[in-house]
């Protein structure tokens, strides 16, 4: 079986990936065994009603067999197998159970998080998790795909999160990054900077750790949410001993996910013409206004392919800007 959750942070706190770490541990005292490694999904990055990320969580669950191999620390050691025997459990008790941890711990006060839960037998089509990465989808559409495959769900509030946790299961990983994500007890978020650049130059497989011009440390975010920092990577085997080498403030626990992060599936090649609000897209033209920087530092330009479109480089882009601002008239370019 399959679960899928979404939409249960805001930006003044919580993180969808921490609550997967007690639906893991709430599945294992189940009698459940994790079938995979937890998945990671993000989602369309342009949408205007996301809480603060765009990530949701799939995670399949069943009795396994095969190789056994550790995904995390939560209140003990978790595992992962490679193998389903059998879907096992009982589904109404699962996800009556896993409902209360999303009452208790999800940011229900805030009117932009709208949790959504799922769990199916069967996968929804790959088709949902593509449109969602890259336009929008209905949330009454998704409601009828999870209701011909007799699917359990919660929608909580306006229900919204069912769209994230229904793609999120949806997806197959033909590409595919890591993260090992660890979590503060409570207390400030701190990690040595010194550390994680030696971290960056030990673990080759690792990536966005470290910004060497404007000095500034990647793996931590800048919310208040329980993470204390993520390391990305191509290879997992890489990620508990870079975690290891990171110096910080103590760790209460970690999960690595297998992710979608870095793939860049949520672009289109298209036409300018063709664009359309809330896309991202990869459009090749001319440059037919020559760079100008607005208030608050972003700089602003537009491209021609027969049709117009602006293109901006937003302030949090840093240096990225100087070299937009050399660009000039009639510069045939891709972006």
């Amino acid at each position: 079986m399959w679960l899928g959750i979404d939409d249960t942070d805001s930006r003044k706190g919580m993180c969808t990936t921490h609550l997967a770490g007690d639906i893991i541990e709430c599945l294992n005292n189940l009698g459940m065994d994790i079938i995979g490694m937890p998945r990671l999904v993000r989602l369309n990055p342009n949408i205007p009603w996301k809480t603060r990320g765009n990530g949701a969580i799939a995670i399949q669950f069943g009795k396994g067999s095969g190789k056994r191999k550790e995904i995390g620390y939560v209140n003990g050691k978790r595992y992962c197998y490679e193998k389903k025997v059998s879907d096992g459990g009982d589904a109404e008790r699962i996800i009556e159970e896993v409902d209360r941890i999303v009452r208790k711990r999800a940011m229900m006060e805030s009117e932009n998080t709208n949790p959504g839960l799922v769990i199916l037998k069967k996968k929804p089509p790959y088709w949902l998790y593509k449109k969602a990465v890259r336009s929008i989808v209905g949330i009454e559409e998704v409601k009828s795909i999870l209701d011909e495959l007799d699917a359990l769900y919660i929608p909580y509030k306006n229900g919204r999160g069912l769209i994230g946790a229904s793609a999120a299961t949806a997806w197959h990983p033909y590409d595919r990054t890591y993260e090992i994500i660890t979590y503060r007890n409570g207390g400030r978020r701190w990690v040595d900077e010194e550390s994680v650049k030696e971290m960056d130059k030990r673990f080759k497989k690792t990536f966005d750790n470290y910004d060497y011009v404007n000095h500034h440390v990647q793996i931590t975010p800048n919310s208040p949410c329980p993470v204390m920092y993520g390391i990305r990577g191509d290879d997992e085997k890489e990620l508990p001993e870079a975690m290891k080498s990171v110096v910080s403030e103590k760790i209460k626990r970690w999960l690595i996910f297998e992710t979608n992060q870095g793939t860049d599936e949520h672009l289109q090649k298209k036409k300018i013409g063709d664009v359309k609000p809330y896309e991202s897209v990869i459009v090749t033209g001319k440059v037919c206004s020559e760079p100008r920087t607005i208030e608050g530092g972003h700089v602003i330009f537009s491209l021609c392919d027969g049709e117009e479109i602006e293109c901006a480089a937003y302030e949090p882009t840093k240096n990225f800007r100087a070299l937009v601002r050399k660009l000039r008239k009639g510069d045939k370019i891709t972006v």
